[in-house]
């Protein structure tokens, strides 16, 4: 950034700048002064017109004197700040309101073309004109005859200051001008090049890990929009990071405990601290920790699936009926031990739907699963599955303990175990629910749960039904 805009604003500033003064007081400066010459000739070729029209032709008229016609110029001249001449008609001077001597003077002789023109810059003649002037030369006409000739002169030096002053009047509009555009470089800089700046700045400590820097920016539009994007992205990848922490410390948990177990029991048995008669209930018990390992593992790889490639669906008819009693039959074991009765209720004998088979199941399997877990002892689990409309109602209800009120809406979370759950049962992996909730969404379904502390919970999700040709 340091090479970047802010640089780049200042060099931008400069080169306009200079390329402005430089165009205002060259090119500008030829063509202001040209423009201010030309005016400056019209203006003495309409004077002398007018002093031919008031003086010049009454003296040729004799009507007055060549005195009284010179104190008449002279007084027109000082009024102009100019120098008048009246020539013959063969360039004689023959009067002259600023004489530089009482020498004759014949224009004939010193410039023969000087009376074929009317313009004339830069006039200096040694003896006659002593500095450089701008002259306008003007024929008098009378009666159809060329009497003479009336040559006005201006110094070209009050020509320059002419032009010096409209050119000054430039570089004040110039300056003025520069002020002006120092404002918006000071505005473009303020309202453009700090937010992005502030915005680097963020994105910076976001790469570098630093997650809590807070990027706040007032103004609107792009980069407002852009500090948003920026802004929610150190959000996401604080939250991730959070997440990814508590993902580190649940698993470290919930791999430990068994693995504790597993550990200590296959220690006894080999050191003979377990007597062999008593060596097949603690070999079961760590069986029973495996298999809580083996589906941590399962539902840990279900995850990193979901997150890699988002769910992909492999829909087909099935019924959902025949599916939830092989269900209830692989749980059989795992009930009796627990005195738990599954009750299944049907409101048709086969009820197809259109889903993704392997996906339901694991959804099924991981809510009863969690109705088993929940249960009181020799309490009963009911699942039921009932038509309605298009839809195909599932649901699963357990007399257990029950979720407080105040983890409704926790439950879907991964890795989220309520303080009940831990205290009953700590062998739960926190991700079952998490799991089905992402199916069952991905899906376009829905799931909910109904729930009274020390009553039990009742788990309801829908699925699309078969549509046959007579609904």
């Amino acid at each position: 950034m340091k090479r970047g805009l802010t640089r780049k604003l200042i060099v931008s500033y400069l080169l306009v700048a200079s390329a402005l003064f430089l165009i205002i007081n060259t090119v500008l400066a030829a063509i202001v002064e040209e423009r201010v010459f030309e005016e400056r000739e019209q203006t003495i070729y309409t004077e002398t017109g007018s002093i031919i029209d008031g003086y010049v032709e009454r003296y040729y008229d004799n009507r007055i004197t060549i005195q009284k016609l010179m104190e008449n110029l002279e007084a027109v001249a000082e009024l102009l700040n100019a120098r008048i001449l009246i020539m013959a008609p063969w360039g004689k001077v023959v009067g002259d309101t600023a004489p530089l001597n009482d020498k004759e003077i014949q224009f004939e002789s010193i410039a023969p073309d000087f009376l074929d023109e009317t313009f004339h810059r830069n006039v200096y003649y040694q003896g006659v004109v002593e500095e450089p002037m701008l002259a306008v030369v003007v024929p008098l006409t009378h009666q159809y005859k060329v009497k003479g000739y009336v040559c006005t002169m201006v110094t070209m030096e009050s020509v320059h200051r002419i032009a010096a002053d409209k050119l000054n009047k430039l570089n004040f509009c110039y300056l003025a001008a520069m002020v002006v555009l120092l404002a918006v470089f000071v505005g473009v800089y303020v309202f453009m090049v700090v937010p992005l700046k502030k915005t680097i700045a963020a994105a910076r400590a976001y790469s570098m890990g630093n997650y809590e820097k807070r990027l706040s920016i007032r103004s609107g539009g792009e980069y407002k929009e852009l500090a948003d994007i920026i802004g929610y992205m150190g959000d996401t990848m604080y939250r991730f990071n959070e997440y990814q922490r508590e993902i580190i410390a649940n698993v470290s948990h919930d791999f430990r405990s068994p693995l504790t177990s597993i550990k200590g029991y296959a220690e006894a048995i080999k050191d003979g601290t377990i007597p062999p008669e008593q060596q097949e209930k603690y070999l079961d018990i760590v069986l029973f920790e495996v298999e809580r390992l083996t589906k941590l593992t399962s539902n840990l790889l279900t995850l990193n699936t979901l997150d890699q490639k988002g769910m992909i669906l492999q829909p087909s008819e099935f019924d959902v009926n025949e599916m939830i009693k092989n269900l209830a039959r692989t749980f059989e074991g795992l009930c009796k031990k627990k005195h738990l009765i599954i009750q299944l209720v049907f409101s048709a004998k086969e009820i197809p739907v259109y889903a993704d088979r392997d996906k339901i199941a694991q959804v099924l399997y991981n809510l009863v699963d969690n109705a088993i877990k929940f249960s009181h002892p020799d309490s009963v689990i009911r699942i039921t599955v009932e038509e309605k409309g298009r839809k195909a109602m599932v649901a699963v209800k357990d007399n257990g303990s029950g979720i407080p009120k105040e983890d409704l809406t926790k439950i879907w979370d991964r890795f989220y175990k309520s303080d009940s759950s831990r205290g009953k049962d700590k062998k739960g992996t926190g991700l079952g629910l998490s799991i089905a909730k992402e199916i069952i969404s991905a899906h376009n379904e829905n799931i909910n749960v109904i729930s009274t502390e020390g009553v039990g919970s009742e788990f309801v999700f829908t699925l699309p039904l078969v549509m046959t040709e007579n609904d």
